[in-house]
């Protein structure tokens, strides 16, 4: 009996934790994407997570971020204190992360961005095409 409850209880976990997952992957207007264009600092989402990190060079090893986006750790854009995470190639993104960037792309749920158009933007704000046309498996 202590293990058909512990079942049913564990069940309700997942359902209610499934339930709250969903909430954040419906997407906006009736299940069409926003069209947004956001501008942040471009991170490592691992290392941001963990560590708290947003710039390239962390952990002791300068390029950290540079190499853990080349090897498939997903790339997110912070802008202020929200993250939004690529759903995209992560080394596409590789050498821009702790730069600002200005990504165009389509919005899903509340975090879930899929770029269209990228660019990075130098101190004087000057803005620079990423190339990303052909990268995405879409």
């Amino acid at each position: 009996m202590k293990k058909l409850a512990a079942l049913l209880l564990t069940l309700g976990f997942m359902a209610a934790y499934s339930a709250g997952w969903a909430d954040d992957m419906d997407m906006n207007q009736g299940g069409k994407p926003q069209k947004v264009t956001l501008t942040g600092t471009l991170v490592d989402v691992a290392c941001y997570l963990d560590d708290g990190d947003s710039g390239n060079d962390h952990m002791g090893m300068k390029g950290c971020g540079t190499q853990c986006l080349k090897g498939g750790s997903p790339a997110g854009l912070l802008v202020g204190k929200k993250l939004y995470i690529l759903a995209f190639p992560a080394p596409v993104f590789a050498d821009y992360v702790g730069q600002q960037v200005e990504l165009t792309g389509d919005l899903y749920g509340a975090s879930n961005l899929i770029p269209t158009k990228a660019a990075s933007i130098d101190k004087d704000g000057k803005k620079t095409t990423i190339n990303i046309k052909g990268k995405a498996m879409m």
